[in-house]
């Protein structure tokens, strides 16, 4: 017979939250697999998204922002591949948080989760939902102008946050220039709040300088979006959120940005052998013990999944409790991938410039701790690449016979590096 896994759900079938008329059905279809022994206690198998499993519980805690409006702490995150039945799905089985976004071109679909709700037939006012301005739009009038486009989308008369998706516009992301600046989006979104249109606002991808701007403005954010996973902790800003009161969402926290933008073959936070000894203590994922210890912190966290089982997993996360030497050996990890810990340097929005003319582009590099090469990109003769990295971080360019002609170390004080000069010559290490 084929084996199916055991989410936290399904080997808790005696526990209080299997109740109502799911509740039972959940129990006893559950229980007759454990008797016949179709069901594994592991999350190592998935099976396919006609596989709907029941929530892991009937409600996911919420924390209250600073406007007392509440939040749910575990969300669905609509991108990655996540599409209108990922949604529905997710909504009949527990998930009342749907973080979404303008940015189709980074595979976000308004529409979708608008016809999900639509169709799922749970109530509108049950559903945190939250959605951002794309960097193309920034701006007072622009803002303004998209944002009744989302609401059509959404199939709704108001949002519960609206956040800023980045701060800025770059070459790779923008085809035109935005009208203004996100000071002027911000602007916009106070006057959204104040109409009442929107619940909550907010910012993503947000370094300490940022923050103590914002901290200036009329109206403060309810909600700041930042990566956070245990090998990148975002320490700084995170602290500073909770002492202004401001509630920190992590993106990312189960380390896709290594696999998708800092060059790892194999998920460095899903494969890092301690916490998977932490997970086979508590018989739960891996996935399960890096959201718990994001939710421990106070971080609320938007996991996408377009699997059925590891969305109930990713809620099951809340059922279970990390002991304070097993929260220490996770937050030690800080750092560990590229040679800092604790308190992290600044973060900084590195611009290399190409301009070499007529030659060839040159390949670049970033050199980790041990010294080790990662490629992260071709840079074309009068192109502009943008990294948001660190001070500190190394960053090597060759041409395309391999050999390395030029090497800099990033500067908070010196964000822009012209490279291929003519004059530029081989670099002996």
């Amino acid at each position: 017979p084929r084996v199916l896994p055991c989410s936290s759900w399904a080997c808790g079938v005696l526990m209080p939250s299997c109740d109502g008329a799911r509740g039972w059905a959940c129990a006893l279809v559950v229980g007759l697999a454990l008797v016949a022994g179709l069901v594994a206690p592991s999350l190592g198998a998935s099976v396919g998204a006609d596989v709907a499993p029941a929530a892991a519980v009937t409600s996911v805690p919420t924390v209250t922002l600073h406007n007392g409006r509440k939040l749910p702490v575990i969300g669905l995150g609509c991108s990655s591949g996540v599409r209108k039945e990922h949604i529905r799905s997710a909504l009949l089985d527990g998930y009342r948080h749907l973080d979404t976004a303008q940015a189709e071109v980074w595979n976000y679909f308004e529409s979708d989760l608008g016809e999900a709700l639509l169709e799922s037939g749970v109530p509108r006012g049950e559903v945190f939902i939250q959605t951002k301005i794309f960097p193309e739009d920034l701006g007072y009038e622009a803002t303004k102008r998209v944002f009744p486009k989302s609401l059509e989308r959404l199939r709704t008369t108001w949002v519960d946050s609206l956040l800023i998706h980045k701060p800025r516009c770059w070459e790779a992301a923008c085809k035109r220039q935005p009208e203004g600046t996100w000071q002027d989006s911000w602007r916009a979104l106070e006057d959204l709040y104040d109409a009442g249109v929107v619940r909550a606002i907010g910012i993503c991808d947000v370094d300490e300088k940022l923050l103590d701007e914002l901290l200036t403005k009329r109206l403060k954010p309810h909600i700041i979006q930042n990566w956070m996973d245990p090998f990148h902790q975002d320490e700084r800003v995170w602290e500073r959120c909770r002492a202004e009161g401001i509630q920190y969402q992590a993106y990312s926290t189960l380390g896709a940005q290594w696999v998708h933008f800092r060059g790892h073959a194999v998920n460095p936070v899903l494969s890092n052998p301690d916490i998977n000894a932490i997970a086979e203590a508590h018989n739960r994922s891996s996935a399960q013990v890096v959201l718990n210890w994001a939710l421990a912190r106070g971080a609320a966290v938007l996991p996408a999944s377009r699997d059925p089982w590891r969305r109930a997993g990713n809620i099951g996360s809340l059922m279970f409790e990390l002991s304070a030497a097993e929260l220490a050996a996770i937050d030690a990890l800080d750092g560990a991938l590229d040679g800092t810990s604790g308190a992290r340097p600044a973060s900084v929005q590195a611009t290399f410039v190409n301009v070499g003319r007529g030659a060839g582009p040159l390949e670049a590099y970033w050199v980790d701790a041990g010294g080790k090469e990662k490629k992260v990109g071709s840079l074309l003769a009068g192109v502009r690449w943008v990294q948001q990295t660190y001070a500190g971080h190394t960053f090597r360019f060759r041409d395309q016979e391999g050999l390395l002609m030029e090497e800099h170390v990033v500067e908070e004080a010196r964000p822009v590096v012209e490279v291929g000069a003519a004059d530029a010559k081989h670099v002996d290490l």
